[in-house]
């Protein structure tokens, strides 16, 4: 089939195109995770050529790890926010973003699974995002910037003890967290809304007033548990943690409207008392606690 002759000027083989196509990376593996074949783009980003990798078994951990859980299922995977480490041109190694498609490589006539192919992009990185969304580093940990608010509010009488003045009807921010950076523990007078938008899924720790852990995965893929958007009621002590390296860019909306004296952070006292009361959190407690970096 690759070497099938397509009518193009000149002719080129389905290889060539599959060689060429413009910012595609695209592999095929067997059930034993060994490299069938690789396209020309694969090969450069990873510092090697296809000679060196057709045959030899992918020692990417994680990677393999996707593939085996994609074949048992016997479902392809959509969007897969994964991160690969490739050379950086200077003699050292960078991580980069990646969106895959995970297919199922099946035998003719039987249809049984015999392997897996691979088709990915390479993502902006966070300091594109950072750049692009002119992001600032905030003290919680992560990066910040103003969306929108509402031309209209509310005046304080209006709103619940809580608040301690007048305020926007709603408010709307973008968030990026890049790992090993946290979200650290903090709480809000208003319920959060939280979009996820592009890289890793981010979970979020939620202690409730009323004695609740809750946890939400933030992120693309449904079909992993994760969720599109999620909300941190207010009052409740939360924070998050990327999942999976790299980073994630997220929307937050918050109604009425943010205002820097909103968010509170406990105090040592505090979180004894989280510790007292979640006692099989502690080393989560412990993590959201530490300074960004």
């Amino acid at each position: 089939m690759l070497e099938s002759i397509l009518k193009t000027v000149p002719p080129m083989s389905v290889e060539d195109v599959m060689d060429k196509c413009d910012g595609i990376y695209l592999c095929v593996k067997d059930k034993n995770s060994t490299f069938l074949w690789c396209n020309e783009n694969f090969a450069r980003l990873t510092g090697q050529t296809k000679d060196d990798i057709i045959g030899k078994v992918d020692q990417r951990a994680e990677h393999v790890k996707y593939d085996q859980q994609v074949m048992a299922s016997g479902k392809p995977v959509l969007n897969l926010h994964e991160s690969i480490t490739v050379p950086d041109g200077n003699g050292g190694m960078r991580e980069v973003q990646i969106v895959t498609q995970k297919g199922l490589l099946r035998q003719p006539g039987t249809g049984e699974i015999i392997g897996i192919t691979v088709c990915f992009a390479l993502q902006d990185s966070a300091d594109d995002w950072i750049a692009k969304l002119n992001l600032k580093q905030i003290d919680l940990g992560g990066y910040f910037a103003p969306v929108a608010r509402a031309d209209e509010g509310t005046l304080k009488f209006a709103l619940p003890d809580r608040f301690n003045g007048d305020r926007r009807l709603y408010s709307t921010n973008y968030y990026l967290l890049k790992d090993p950076q946290v979200l650290q523990l903090h709480s809000l007078n208003q319920d959060e809304q939280w979009f996820y938008h592009a890289g890793n899924p981010i979970r979020l720790h939620c202690f409730t007033p009323d004695g609740r852990y809750l946890v939400t995965d933030v992120g693309a893929d449904p079909s992993r548990g994760q969720a599109l958007q999620a909300v941190a009621p207010h009052g409740s002590w939360f924070g998050g943690e990327i999942l999976e390296g790299g980073y994630g860019l997220f929307g937050c909306s918050l109604a009425p409207g943010w205002q820097p004296a909103d968010p509170a952070r406990p105090t040592a006292q505090q979180l004894a008392q989280l510790k007292e009361s979640f006692p099989g959190q502690a080393d989560v407690i412990d993590r959201l606690t530490k300074r960004g970096l």
